[in-house]
């Protein structure tokens, strides 16, 4: 079944949970390629570029890397050729660490991805939640599973309109309300939970949020 928002937002599993610097921000997804492909989508510059953006630097512990489109910068701190890249990720004067996992799947030939990306619980989480972590992920798994149907084409481009269009504000508000969701469910309360993702939502589209 070819990607779409509608299946995307049932494909992923997330989830959110306490960790040691603040609180996980989890998603889950299978895709139905090779560990391999999969890996190659993830770490290969000229296809980053396609789907994610720019991408440049050393895939090798310690190595520092540099993703310019996203003002962001880290140093993996953990490698497993085709099964795990754990890293810093450094923008806007702050610091967390994102995880990606690659397992088997049940089906034959898929593979599991679990993106983990581990945030302070500082004033932006209270007013935002996990959303706004989990919504911008979402959007770029969606991109990767846009990717894996046609390496050679240009998501990215396809990625710019969609995501100013009505179908991409649904998007949006529809993958924060899922966050809302895992939030409460992680243990939250709902109202704050509520207004964190609909502010997310309203952020992300320019809007002002309505948080009756």
């Amino acid at each position: 079944m070819s990607a779409s928002p509608t299946s995307q937002l049932s494909d992923v599993t997330r989830t959110v949970s306490p960790a040691r610097p603040g609180n996980a921000v989890v998603l889950s997804q299978i895709f139905p390629v090779p560990a391999a492909e999969l890996w190659a989508a993830l770490t290969t510059a000229d296809r980053l570029a396609r789907w994610f953006g720019r991408a440049s630097g050393e895939l090798a512990e310690g190595g520092r890397y540099e993703l310019p489109d996203m003002e962001t910068t880290g140093t993996v701190t953990a490698l497993e050729d085709a099964r795990r890249l754990q890293l810093t990720w450094e923008s806007a004067g702050s610091r967390s660490v994102m995880e990606l996992l690659l397992e088997p799947a049940e089906e034959t030939g898929a593979t599991r991805l679990t993106l983990r990306h581990e945030v302070p619980a500082d004033a932006h989480w209270a007013a935002f939640g996990p959303a706004a972590t989990g919504c911008g992920w979402d959007a770029a798994l969606y991109g990767l599973a846009l990717h894996l149907e046609d390496p050679s084409a240009d998501v990215l481009a396809q990625l710019g309109p969609f995501a100013i269009s009505p179908e991409g504000a649904e998007f949006t508000r529809a993958t924060a309300d899922a966050w809302c969701t895992a939030h409460v469910a992680s243990g939250a309360d709902r109202k704050p939970a509520r207004k964190a993702s609909v502010r997310t939502a309203a952020f992300y589209l320019g809007e002002e949020p309505d948080l009756s």
